[in-house]
């Protein structure tokens, strides 16, 4: 049977690696991004931009695990709610969080597939060529749909989440609103992308990725301070809910 102390002991120790976790996998984004060669809309210019590069294939390496931190991040935050309401609101978004890391490690893995063919168009004859640069180019577009839907989920996320903020009532006013901005922004890039094919959308969807990133790493903040009080909901209060039906009795 496990004592008090013992789950006290557990929950901290949980917590602590959802902080590092939601810090990490923030960090680990940003490093991706900063040595992320990029992939040229042209082509051909792409799958020889590819065959000569050695970074693509670890840039993607660490947007996967920076996928993975961040999910493990996530989930730990979602455990510290204790209204029932705010709980329900955050597990939804929590399953919209992990819809999206997945379909982003997918879009991540089929990029870092990308190198193999350019490797292999490199070596291959002249009329063989063309051949490769038609099968990098679909793979490059199937990748980028696939992205899309991670980001429509991270914005269903955000909106979810700032609703179970919102109700929960013990994060700092502003975060709900930076997580609801971050939805807006991604949601407004892929409106914006799809329909009128603008740069613009470019620059909201940076700035909804970037607001995304704030918020968790508010999160990680969160997660450490609550450990080190232990004053997890969790742990050492009721939930408000069931004070309620206590009082009831």
């Amino acid at each position: 049977m496990v004592t008090e102390t013992q789950r006290k002991a557990r929950d901290r120790v949980y917590y602590r690696v959802g902080s590092v976790a939601a810090v990490g996998g923030v960090t680990a984004a940003l490093v991706q991004t900063a040595i992320d060669p990029g992939i040229s809309d042209h082509p051909q210019d792409a799958i020889r931009l590819a065959a000569g590069s050695h970074v693509l294939a670890w840039s993607r390496l660490l947007d996967m695990v920076a996928f993975l931190l961040l999910l493990v991040g996530v989930a730990a935050v979602t455990d510290t709610f204790a209204q029932t309401t705010a709980r329900g609101w955050a597990r939804a978004g929590l399953a919209m969080f992990t819809v999206s890391a997945g379909a982003g490690a997918i879009a991540t893995m089929i990029v870092g597939s990308l190198n193999d063919v350019a490797s292999t168009w490199s070596d291959a004859p002249a009329r063989l060529k063309p051949g490769y640069v038609a099968v990098f180019d679909s793979m490059s577009k199937i990748s980028g749909g696939i992205s899309a839907v991670a980001w429509m989920a991270l914005a269903a996320f955000g909106l979810l989440y700032a609703q179970g903020m919102l109700l929960e009532g013990t994060f700092p006013r502003w975060l709900p609103w930076i997580s609801i901005g971050s939805a807006i922004a991604t949601l407004g890039a892929l409106a914006v992308g799809s329909a009128f094919q603008l740069d613009f959308a470019f620059v909201l969807l940076v700035v909804g990725i970037v607001l995304s990133y704030v918020v968790i790493v508010a999160f990680g903040v969160r997660l450490w301070r609550s450990s080190r009080r232990c004053e997890l909901h969790d742990v050492r209060q009721p939930s408000v809910d069931t004070a309620r039906s206590s009082t009831r009795r």
